[in-house]
């Protein structure tokens, strides 16, 4: 047995640890790079090679270990010096103590793991368990709908209008939904959090040959050509639909939907050569959607033109670099304000909105858009 293994089982021995019960053991100096759980106990040992200054990027990338542990430990958490000695709490470490000897970091309990994501995988099962709460344990996939629809557009609004805080928290709701759905497809043997990781981390390696493999880009055009590239061998391989489009997303809402469908359609090749026509081809569709208004025509034939407009004005937003759905999103929410100034405008003054004609309550608007 080599030296350093007998060191560690004199280690565990002092501590009073079951090996077979689970134990993490990581250098300090690469505990920025580790990604153990403190759900279980965690023996730190002194040193660490040099690669240790080299941790996986995130929020604890170049930092050291206490203040790691200050990151994923309550500060009042005890920790103890091995093989002896007075046991201290994690607020009063600093990386030269833990940088001089071993370490024993003992494991927390499911309702304070709550900063690593093993914590969340390990509360979101106890939330099912049988003795859990009733309203997770009525939960299905089907349920969990409106939910996850829900936290994307307040992660959204939380990035256009909120704080960092405010971010982080409405990211931490939208990543409830992915470790909900993934408990729930783990308690009948679909697949679990690590099948998630798992298929996403190497669709992500797989689609970026120019970061992982020896592909040479010249840009972010290429970029994307190679990506749909990708994305038409995978599905080639999966069995699935080969068509180009066969896997945008039905329950897509309308504007990116179709955002995406002319990225797409643009990385395939298949797109204007310059701006010019796509401003002629809106011009074309708002002539027809005039006539079709103007002329004796059914619903059907007003709401098709209507589409091709959208269409459209949606290829010239992706030309001119700008996302349809975010202008249209915020051009609503600075009608909603202008008209809330308006309101207020009009009970200054002692007026009745509902009452004024047109011109007043133009005269408002305007002076109001004037501010």
């Amino acid at each position: 047995m080599a030296e350093g293994a007998r060191s560690v089982d004199a280690l565990l021995a002092a501590a009073g640890i079951d090996p077979a019960e689970g134990v993490q053991v990581v250098a300090a100096a690469r505990l920025a790079a580790a990604p153990f759980d403190p759900g279980l106990p965690l023996l730190l040992l002194p040193g660490g090679p040099a690669s240790a200054n080299e941790p996986l990027p995130g929020r604890h990338a170049r930092r050291g270990p206490a203040a790691v542990l200050a990151a994923l430990y309550p500060a009042e958490h005890p920790v103890r010096p091995l093989p002896d000695g007075e046991p201290r709490i994690v607020a009063s470490l600093d990386d030269g103590a833990l940088a001089r000897g071993a370490w024993l970091v003992p494991p927390l309990p499911i309702a304070e793991n709550v900063a690593s994501p093993h914590g969340m995988a390990a509360i979101s099962a106890r939330l099912r368990a049988p003795d859990g709460c009733p309203w997770d344990r009525r939960q299905d996939h089907r349920s969990l709908r409106p939910y996850l629809l829900e936290e994307a557009y307040e992660t959204l609004d939380a990035i256009e209008h909120g704080t960092p805080d405010d971010l982080a928290e409405e990211l931490g709701d939208l990543y409830l939904q992915v470790v909900l759905h993934a408990q729930l497809a783990a308690e009948v043997g679909a697949f679990d959090l690590t099948d998630v990781y798992r298929t996403l981390g190497t669709k992500i390696v797989r689609r970026h040959p120019h970061v992982f493999g020896d592909v040479t880009v010249d840009g972010v055009d290429q970029v994307v050509t190679n990506w749909e590239t990708i994305k038409s061998a995978e599905r080639a391989g999966s069995g699935r639909s080969q068509a180009s489009f066969a896997d945008v997303a039905r329950t897509l809402p309308a504007l990116p939907a179709s955002r995406e469908i002319q990225e797409r359609a643009s990385a395939l090749g298949w797109d204007w050569p310059d701006v010019a026509g796509v401003w002629e081809k809106v011009g074309e569709e708002l002539e027809e959607l005039r006539d079709a208004a103007a002329e004796p025509s059914s619903a059907d034939e007003r709401l098709h033109e209507l589409g091709d407009v959208l269409f459209a004005m949606a290829n010239l937003a992706r030309w001119l670099g700008l996302d349809p759905e975010e202008a249209l999103r915020v051009a609503n929410r600075r009608w909603v304000d202008r008209y809330a100034a308006v309101e207020a405008l009009a009970a200054e003054r002692g007026l009745v909105l509902a009452e004024l004609d047109p011109e007043a309550k133009d005269a408002l608007w305007n002076e109001v858009k004037a501010r």
